[in-house]
């Protein structure tokens, strides 16, 4: 005898099902992604305040490093108005000739622009400036790396007006009666190559081009940076808690 099984069919899923399945599959794709996504925002943000750490404590060194090139600046100014106002004069005896050798040591000397750019190559060069997400302080960090480059071209023109000089005054200060060059001592028999006034000029207008160039055009654009650099300071502290 044949027992006949009631058949029963496969059961079928309700849309309600597919939703949620297509749902949850959603849902953990989603999560995933702003998972992932949450990730490298803390790892940008990371890198981003390790930048800006760097930046800090860059600008800290060039501020420390600005205030001994304003005061470089300063004592060639006044050893220029020391060597300018004797040459004026046109006094020469023992005293002016000494006083005229004395300031002429190290008046034609440099301090080039030399600002710390380990973290300007790496915002630069890693494409870090994008992690910088507050636009003013972007802008502001652009705007001391463009007057920096400015001051740079200005040092090369300074230079180049200090080295005309420093041929001049070959002919005008006899090397062999500084006993001590560091000191300033020298020797009593001290005496000038020439006292001819032509010279004498010429040395005084190309110094007095060169304090012109200090005093007029790179100590107001040291000033401005040592003030961009000080803003950015306080910026950095306050956004990144440094």
């Amino acid at each position: 005898m044949e027992v006949h099984h009631a058949h029963h069919p496969g059961h079928k899923k309700k849309v309600s099902e597919y939703f949620l399945e297509f749902f949850m599959l959603f849902f953990a794709v989603t999560l995933g992604f702003f998972a992932e996504n949450q990730r490298e925002h803390m790892i940008e943000n990371h890198r981003g305040k390790q930048y800006m750490q760097s930046l800090f404590e860059d600008l800290k060194k060039d501020t420390a490093f600005f205030n001994k090139l304003a005061r470089y600046d300063l004592n060639q100014v006044k050893k220029i108005d020391t060597s300018t106002s004797v040459i004026e004069l046109n006094v020469w005896n023992d005293s002016t000739i000494k006083l005229l050798y004395f300031v002429n040591l190290r008046t034609l000397g440099n301090i080039s622009l030399n600002i710390n750019e380990r973290a300007s190559s790496q915002l630069k060069n890693a494409g870090g400036m994008r992690l910088i997400q507050n636009q003013d302080l972007s802008n502001k960090i652009a705007a001391y790396w463009e007057l920096s480059e400015s001051i740079r071209n200005t040092g090369a023109a300074l230079e180049d007006l200090k080295l005309r000089a420093r041929d001049r005054s070959y002919s005008i200060f006899n090397q062999k009666y500084y006993l001590n060059a560091n000191t300033g001592t020298l020797r009593d028999d001290v005496k000038l190559m020439t006292q001819d006034p032509l010279v004498l000029t010429e040395y005084s207008n190309r110094l007095n081009h060169i304090k012109n160039s200090i005093f007029y055009v790179r100590m107001p654009m040291i000033k401005r940076l040592h003030k961009q650099a000080d803003e950015i300071l306080i910026q950095l502290i306050k956004e990144y808690d440094l």
